[in-house]
């Protein structure tokens, strides 16, 4: 099973590696450039998203202002709410979590089950610390989303905002991503939803969820762009219990 895996990632990378929707656009538009404290702009190479903890601590340390990948919580509670029924009471995780505010948004909103793990320690402290008095009962770990340290069938949802989009910029990235998302899938309860946001079109992104040992019902969405005027796209993979075999 794993070197059927390991074929489907070689013969597939390539193609993904020549259209990688978060390098290419952050390098020709300006995606992923984050406010400096005086209010420009100041560009970011998309390659440098996918070099690891390293960029990111460097980056957290220089800029600690939080940040907001793609969409926010305004934007995502209704497709959310549809998604998982409008409950409240469910263990949520979200990978590469980064300084995103969209955790702090839902806890707000009566979300209380939400663990962020992001591989950057520098920004779990700081999130950590920023939360700690507010929002009491969300968790912050450093942890690498390729291979968690959660027990099987931990959570009813994964959340993703543009966290697979940074591994495609990254070296094997084919790899890395097949990794996530085994990985996503080991730690969801049966049904349990997997919503990745991404800069990527299907055309791009859909074929990671076509592993060979992956086991999702996959609902595609474009999502049409508003402040910054791009159109993203929402990946709904629900977990389909039962039929994922465990591997030899």
């Amino acid at each position: 099973a794993r070197k059927a895996q390991a074929i489907w990632l070689k013969s597939f990378s390539p193609f993904l590696g020549r259209l990688c929707p978060i390098c290419r656009m952050a390098d020709s538009k300006g995606e992923g450039t984050k406010p400096s404290a005086k209010g420009t702009k100041r560009p970011e190479s998309g390659n440098a998203y996918g070099s690891g903890p390293a960029y990111w601590n460097k980056r957290y340390r220089t800029d600690p202002e939080p940040f907001e990948w793609l969409k926010d919580y305004a934007e995502l509670k209704e497709l959310l709410e549809e998604a998982i029924g409008n409950k409240r009471d469910l263990d949520i995780l979200h990978a590469g979590c980064g300084n995103s505010l969209l955790t702090e948004r839902m806890y707000d909103d009566g979300y209380r089950g939400i663990v962020n793990i992001d591989n950057s320690q520098v920004a779990v402290e700081q999130m950590a610390a920023r939360n700690a008095e507010l929002r009491p009962a969300m968790k912050w770990l450093q942890m690498d989303a390729t291979a968690m340290n959660f027990p099987e069938e931990s959570f009813d949802v994964v959340l993703d905002k543009s966290l697979l989009d940074t591994m495609a910029c990254g070296d094997n990235a084919s790899e890395v991503i097949g990794n996530y998302i085994q990985e996503v899938q080991r730690v969801l309860r049966p049904n349990g939803l997997f919503l990745a946001v991404s800069y990527g079109c299907p055309g791009t992104r859909v074929e990671y969820f076509k592993g060979p040992r992956l086991s999702f019902l996959l609902q595609e969405k474009e999502l049409k762009g508003s402040g910054s005027g791009n159109t993203h796209y929402a990946y709904l993979l629900w977990k389909v219990p039962g039929k994922v075999k465990a591997a030899p």
